[in-house]
């Protein structure tokens, strides 16, 4: 069995609704999962939704803000074996739970996520692309399941859209590893904060499991035309560099080494870029996006 989860915070209507109608679309048969919407505490009742109102989908409400939290929630709800997570802007391939369901045969795999392929509302400017993982796009081709063989953060790590995770493996990092002092929290409200998803990698490959993608479980992600501006992806750069500080502190004790290269740069070399970065002259936003991530680092480390 799958236990699929949207985990939600103001979700707006229209998208979520193609987000349900791309779960109930798919060729898995229905008997072998089920789907739960996690509403985080919305202003507006997730279960007051027109489209939601005839269709028989249990809404449980997270009071607790942040997407961590959702997901513990999801959690102690669940049944099966497999969970998988589903944004409120993604919409899954018709087969993509029989994808799910054929990979994780191999009871090793821990986790996996996919290919994400955007649907644009408006066409971003040229600059933006350079930045498109960072909002979960991975065009990942191929057939065949990839394995993550590092514990250094790379594009095999798997994310949050999308994400399949074994029950008991999600069950031991709530109950038995996060805890007050070592908590990382996802999204949370309009905070742009995460990292949630590669603690729960390193947990993961900690515990000795495999990670990694599967090129052949596919969705598509909707991106509002708010969030290709040079304002959104810089607030976006700096939560994001914040949570990898976070993460590498917290890992790299555990491996013993840094879990991110560009921790491997020391202070003096991080600060001589981050100089000769911002008195050569800001060419253009992507010279200005690295020198952001320079400076973040060395604010937080």
């Amino acid at each position: 069995m799958i236990d699929v989860f949207i985990c939600t915070y103001n979700p707006e209507e229209i998208f979520l609704k193609r987000t349900v109608d791309g779960i109930l679309s798919q060729t898995l048969d229905k008997s072998k999962w089920t789907i739960t919407i996690i509403d985080n505490n919305s202003k507006f009742p997730v279960a007051d939704f027109e489209f939601l109102k005839s269709l028989n989908i249990k809404v449980i409400v997270e009071s607790k803000q942040g997407l961590t939290a959702a997901r513990g929630c999801a959690v102690k709800n669940a049944s099966a074996e497999i969970l998988v997570f589903v944004d409120d802007d993604n919409i899954l391939e018709k087969d993509y739970l029989k994808c799910v369901q054929d990979a994780f045969n191999d009871e090793q795999i821990a986790i996996l996520s996919g290919a994400i392929y955007p649907e644009y509302l408006k066409e971003p400017q040229q600059w933006f692309y350079v930045f498109e993982e960072m909002l979960a796009i991975r065009k990942i081709k191929g057939n065949e399941l990839i394995i993550n063989k590092k514990s250094v953060f790379n594009g095999l790590f798997p994310i949050g859209a999308g994400m399949a995770v074994r029950k008991n493996v999600m069950e031991e990092y709530y109950n038995d590893h996060l805890k007050e002092e070592n908590y990382i929290e996802g999204r949370k409200g309009n905070d742009l904060s995460s990292g949630e998803d590669l603690d729960l990698d390193f947990y993961a490959l900690n515990r000795g499991y495999k990670i990694g993608v599967n090129p052949l479980m596919q969705l598509t992600h909707i991106i509002p035309a708010n969030r290709i501006t040079f304002k959104y992806i810089k607030k976006l750069t700096s939560s994001s560099m914040r949570s990898s500080c976070l993460l590498n502190k917290k890992w790299s004790k555990v491996f013993g080494h840094n879990v991110y290269e560009i921790f491997d740069m020391t202070k003096s070399q991080l600060l001589i870029r981050l100089i000769w970065n911002r008195f050569s002259g800001f060419i253009n936003k992507q010279k200005y996006i690295r020198y952001l991530v320079l400076k973040t680092i060395l604010t937080v480390k």
